[in-house]
């Protein structure tokens, strides 16, 4: 496949992307919400130790054939039979390991025996996954996130929305949460195996697996980023109980789903993209810088305004008694700033065939986090936040020098892809600061529903404005190139009020 066809098939699987993921962040807010509100902070914390469990094995039992399946140049049937048979038998392994040791992990390793039911029931979804992983690869490779997108978005409308909230509703505590689980992970499953391509039967898990080494690098390397990512949920729900670890889970959900989602896609896109055109640095260079900049544009200003924000946004949407999320949520904003940025990085280095490289930093910033963490995790829950923001920002300094290295780009083109989004993150601070300042002391207007209008809509008017003003500046010569290129596509875009000006500046600069 030719590059013009590879990048239009990336462009269309982007685009398919994006659709699910404004159905799932619309889906993913509702239902948190409406769960948070029906069964409080102690019943979110004992489903996150299920969690935690479940997920760190999932990475072990996926052993890193998902990505290795993608990556690997000419792909066999039995490469592709082998890996099901390898995957389905460390699986079953990992549950029944899961069911047999769930009093310990719940006594030993969190300190809170309770959770021992919650955590055994949540054991069948490791060999759901490891059907599921096969599936996802053998889609992912051809492009195909349409099928992936949509399976997600049902599968989580029906399991969280539907099966979720009316359990939740109906008193079966955090069974509801656990039921839902299921749902959506069967489900979901389903689908993708249904609709996925080369799909084989379960092989020899014992036979030569040539693709298992790449997979290994990934395993360890995806361990490692789960435990960066959920060590300071482990910390808490260990030394400050399931109560706080509730209350973190929220807080950090409110800012991670939307982060995840922002770059998921584009790590799903980046990865194949990145594997294909190993020979053209000047292209993934140009795609790397493209996608820092949109991500950078769309991230900053937004969880600076959830930090500034953050008071309101928890007592709106959460109540009174999630008060203390909306203290850890100011510092785990700004955390997702660097998480975002910092997850474009991997999929450019793993695409090239250099996973070590990432796991080599990785390890150093696991180090770095369970130092933070044996600091603050005793202190109080902001203070885990503020740790966790200062990691993540150290991760992304690191890896985004490995990408310049690896891509020859110099630290004056990263600082000009970042000056636009850094302009306007200030502009949304000052903006949202002002006008909450200003609202709260209009009696009227202080309650959390007109606060978090007046202030959204004001901190919107003044982004659009200050990118129609110096959008050579806010944009910067990626993003604009990359709007010339979209107009030439579909012209009706130059004829969008308020654009214009913006489109006509893209064109002479592509000039």
């Amino acid at each position: 496949m030719g590059t013009s066809g590879l990048t239009g098939r990336a462009l269309t699987g982007l685009s398919w992307n994006y659709v699910g993921t404004l159905g799932r962040i619309a889906a993913t807010f509702l239902s948190q919400i409406l769960l948070a509100r029906l069964l409080g902070p102690e019943q979110f914390g004992l489903f996150g130790y299920a969690f935690l469990t479940v997920t760190v094995l999932a990475l072990v039992v996926e052993m890193g054939l998902q990505m290795a399946l993608v990556q690997v140049p000419q792909l066999r049937d039995e490469d592709i039979a082998r890996a099901f048979g390898r995957l389905l038998l460390a699986g079953a392994v990992a549950a029944s390991m899961v069911v047999l040791f769930a009093d310990g992990i719940a006594a030993y390793v969190f300190a809170v025996p309770q959770a021992a039911d919650v955590i055994r029931a949540m054991a069948p979804t490791l060999v759901v996954g490891a059907v599921t992983a096969v599936a996802t690869a053998l889609l992912s490779r051809d492009i195909e996130f349409k099928v992936i997108q949509l399976a997600g978005l049902g599968s989580y409308v029906v399991g969280y929305l539907i099966v979720g909230v009316g359990a939740a509703m109906a008193g079966l505590g955090v069974w509801s949460l656990v039921l839902a689980w299921h749902v959506q992970t069967i489900s979901a499953c389903v689908v993708m195996v249904y609709f996925a391509p080369r799909v084989q039967l379960p092989g020899n898990p014992f036979r030569p697996l040539g693709i298992a080494r790449f997979g290994s690098v990934i395993m360890v390397t995806n361990m490692i980023n789960w435990l960066i990512d959920n060590s300071p949920h482990v910390a808490i729900g260990r030394w400050l109980g399931p109560s706080q670890l509730g209350q973190y889970t929220i807080a950090n959900n409110l800012v991670r789903v939307p982060a995840d989602h922002l770059v998921r896609n584009l790590q799903t896109v980046l990865f194949p993209l990145a594997a294909r055109a190993q020979n053209n640095d000047e292209g993934v260079r140009r795609a790397y810088l493209t996608v820092l900049a949109g991500v950078a544009l769309v991230a900053l200003p937004t969880f600076t305004f959830i930090a500034i924000a953050s008071q309101t946004i928890v007592l709106l949407l959460l109540g009174a008694k999630w008060a203390i999320a909306a203290d850890v949520l100011v510092p785990l904003s700004m955390a997702m700033i660097g998480h975002a940025v910092e997850a474009l990085c991997g999929p450019v280095l793993g695409g090239r065939g250099e996973p070590k490289l990432e796991l080599k930093v990785k390890a150093a910033t696991l180090l770095v986090m369970a130092a933070a963490l044996a600091v603050t995790a005793t202190w109080s829950l902001v203070a885990v936040g503020w740790s966790v923001a200062s990691v993540y920002l150290f991760r992304w300094v690191w890896m985004n020098a490995a990408v310049m290295n690896r891509l020859a780009i110099s630290s004056l083109t990263i600082l000009r892809v970042l000056v636009g989004p850094l302009v306007l993150a200030a502009v949304c601070a000052v903006v949202a600061g002002s006008v909450i300042a200003y609202v709260a002391s209009v009696p009227p207007l202080s309650t959390p529903l007109w606060m978090f209008l007046i202030t959204a809509a004001c901190a919107f008017i003044a982004v659009v404005l200050t990118v129609e003003i110096i959008p050579a500046i806010v944009l910067g010569p990626h993003l604009l190139a990359l709007l010339n290129i979209m107009v030439a596509r579909r012209p009706g875009i130059g004829r969008v009020p308020g654009l214009r000006r913006v489109v006509a500046i893209a064109a002479r600069m592509a000039v």
